[in-house]
């Protein structure tokens, strides 16, 4: 069992690893259909319009995060106004300083002995509630990563560019830690209208 967060009363609430497959595998489904078809649409709006930006910061309801706390509304809510902030005040500058503290975290998971090895992280990602983390694809040089119901993006409207950052900016610091110096991007996004985010990390 996984303590994976917590209620309202601050009771741990422990999910079996076979619920975290169950949900892996049901978006795995989601993930292989979208790059067969390709995403659900193409038709972007701004992320400035009211609509895009009250969806983005309010009326995210992640199921399987749900699940493991009540206030999972409220979390998200959170981290995706500090994103909407900076983003509002400059795009280039939201990407940098989100990457960079999420490879600031990624680097100290590793060094702090939280993370030993690859196997380890999507436990992480279920305790820290930033998504269900998925590795579908290993070489010795480049390395395929999802994520879903991703903490940065899920629910929202397509606005026509990947938010997770902060995700990609996790995996990177891990992996060179773990790996080596890498370079981690994310070709799938909620924002390009997909239903999951994707991550290619490319070791140099």
């Amino acid at each position: 069992m996984v303590s994976a967060g917590s209620e309202s009363l601050g009771r741990p609430v422990r999910i079996s690893v076979e619920d975290i497959d169950d949900y892996r595998l049901k978006w795995r489904r989601v993930y292989l259909e979208e790059i067969r078809r390709g995403p659900k649409t193409r038709n972007y709006v701004s992320l400035d319009s009211e609509p895009a930006k009250d969806i983005y910061i309010n009326r995210t309801i992640r199921p399987f995060f749900r699940r493991i706390s009540s206030d999972d509304i409220y979390y998200i809510r959170t981290h995706r106004m500090i994103i909407y902030g900076m983003h509002k005040y400059s795009r280039p500058l939201r990407s940098i300083v989100m990457k960079a503290s999420g490879y600031n975290l990624g680097v100290m998971l590793v060094d702090k002995g939280i993370v030993k090895s690859l196997d380890d992280l999507p436990e992480i990602f279920v305790r820290q509630k930033i998504g269900l983390l998925d590795i579908v694809d290993e070489s010795l040089d480049t390395m395929k990563i999802n994520i879903y119901e991703c903490m940065s993006c899920y629910g929202m409207l397509p606005v026509g560019m990947p938010m997770c950052d902060f995700e990609a900016g996790i995996i990177e610091g891990v992996l060179e830690r773990l790996y080596g110096k890498n370079k981690t991007v994310e070709r799938y996004c909620w924002g390009l209208g997909y239903s999951f985010c994707g991550f290619e990390s490319y070791f140099e």
